[in-house]
């Protein structure tokens, strides 16, 4: 399987290794699905400390497929970002699987249309 390009910042706290680790493999795992993955740009974010509520963490990931951009966002105050992670590509395989599923069924519609003499 060839690599994505995978980009991984943060905002507003330190840069863990570990939690780009988890990223670079949620983005392999993603690699099984349908659609082919140009790039991926993941954002994991503390935007604000209120202890009240605890710290929340964002992360917002972009995935660039062949004809498709599919941007998800998730914040939680989870105690650890990598709970944000796995929520934030939970919701992205989601979207990709529906994405699949759509292309699917215009292909099934096509190939009905073009049985039938139809354009």
């Amino acid at each position: 399987m060839p690599t994505v390009p995978l980009q991984v910042t943060f905002h507003n706290m330190r840069r863990l290794v570990s939690i780009e680790r988890e990223i670079a493999g949620r983005v392999d795992e993603l690699q099984t699905l349908p659609g082919r993955i140009i790039g991926c740009h993941a954002s994991v974010e503390m935007p604000h400390k209120h202890h009240q509520n605890g710290n929340t963490v964002e992360v917002r990931v972009s995935l660039a497929l062949a004809g498709e951009l599919i941007v998800t966002r998730k914040s939680t105050s989870a105690a650890t970002p990598a709970k944000a992670v796995q929520l934030a590509f939970d919701a992205l395989k989601r979207q990709m699987r529906k994405v699949a599923g759509k292309k699917i069924a215009a292909r099934k519609v096509r190939g009905a249309r073009k049985a039938a003499g139809v354009r």
